[in-house]
């Protein structure tokens, strides 16, 4: 932790020649970060998922996955404007990067020109679908995890409702007692309170 604070650009440089980012290049990340813009937080999280693993493998053909994938950036988002015009931004980056993703950043997936033909094919309805069933994940670990929450929650009160039932249960009991321990004699005897 010590490092982190003393060098925290060898840090960086680190973690990205760890996570097979040896030489991060401008030409590639610069435009994805201003392309990507309007992006939640989380859908971009996801999108690094996708292409960090694909750098560092010394295969060319995925060298060229990946330039593909940069250029077909802003093609792809104006397909998905012209067929579903009132998106919101966020959303048109979301599905491009998505068909992107999935169909271009792979080697041997599909090349630009079947890429195109296949965005180029698809409906407003199948994009809308594609968002939705994207958004449908999000959605879905977002009822998990308040529904794990919520379980939690009464977990925890039944605990401490458990441990306030015991506790005024040992308290009646000191109070209500006719039984005490006698060290004296070593044995169990009957209680009497003595009148003064």
């Amino acid at each position: 932790m010590r490092y982190l604070k003393q060098y925290p650009v060898l840090f960086l440089a680190n973690s990205l020649l760890g996570l097979g980012l040896r030489t991060p290049s401008k030409e590639f990340w610069q435009p994805i970060g201003e392309k990507t813009a309007a992006m939640d937080p989380e859908d971009k999280v996801n999108l690094l998922a996708y292409l960090v693993p694909r750098f560092g493998s010394g295969d060319p053909e995925q060298d060229v996955a990946l330039e593909s994938f940069v250029s077909g950036l802003d093609p792809t988002f104006e397909v998905i404007r012209s067929k579903v015009p009132d998106l919101s931004e966020g959303d048109v980056q979301l599905v491009g990067t998505e068909l992107l993703a999935a169909e271009v950043a792979k080697p041997g997936r599909s090349s630009k020109a079947e890429f195109a033909a296949f965005v180029g094919a698809l409906s407003e309805s199948e994009l809308r679908a594609i968002l939705t069933k994207r958004k449908s994940f999000k959605e879905y670990s977002v009822s998990q995890m308040e529904k794990m929450k919520n379980e939690r929650d009464a977990k925890a009160k039944r605990i401490a409702d458990d441990t306030a039932a015991i506790r005024a249960q040992v308290e009646k009991a000191r109070e209500t007692r006719k039984m005490i321990f006698n060290q004296q004699t070593g044995k169990m005897e009957e209680y009497t309170v003595k009148k003064k």
